[in-house]
């Protein structure tokens, strides 16, 4: 099995689960046990800072939104362009924290673009696979700007560009070059 770890999953356009609907969710791991991964475009409401005492006895004035992984509860993530020794590598320019003290110094003292999750998505040995399979994502290779970029409008500009690949195979090949002939 070829992990999709550092690959986007992009709902397909009539996904109606409502968890998922619409979402673009970075894999940040994906083996024979199973895979998670963190929603990209559903910032909360909340501030890291209205949630910070909660995770840490450090103060944090972090303005910035925390953004809602996914159903799964779990420890506050990081996805950021900042390489620590215990991070994991997502793609290029993008690792993943969870370690209190990994989180601390991306809230309070780093220059580098950051993201902080709460929850997570997660699937058991071979139920992702199963859903791509039968047709409920489509995958895409990930890239920083994916996560650091603003979310307003990621699924669609994913669900288009996606289109555009697939139409770009074929047009010349399958349509004639005069449509008037169809």
């Amino acid at each position: 099995m070829d992990s999709l770890a550092g690959n986007l999953l992009i709902a397909i356009p009539d996904l109606h689960d409502p968890t998922f609907s619409r979402t673009v969710v970075m894999l940040v791991q994906h083996d024979d046990q199973g895979a998670s991964g963190l929603v990209l475009n559903r910032p909360s409401d909340v501030t890291i800072s209205q949630v910070w005492d909660e995770v840490s006895a450090v103060p944090c004035d972090c303005r910035d939104l925390v953004y809602m992984g996914g159903p799964v509860e779990g420890p506050l993530i990081a996805l950021h362009e900042e390489f620590h020794s215990d991070e994991n590598f997502v793609c290029p320019e993008c690792y993943v924290s969870v370690g209190r003290e990994a989180l601390n110094l991306l809230v309070n003292q780093s220059a580098a673009k950051f993201r902080v999750y709460s929850g997570y998505s997660g699937w058991g040995p071979g139920q992702l696979e199963n859903e791509i399979e039968q047709g409920g994502w489509f995958t895409y290779p990930a890239a920083s700007q994916h996560v650091f970029d603003s979310p307003d409008g990621l699924w669609r500009q994913l669900c288009e560009q996606i289109g555009e690949n697939v139409l770009g195979r074929h047009v010349g090949k399958v349509m004639p070059t005069d449509p008037a002939l169809n």
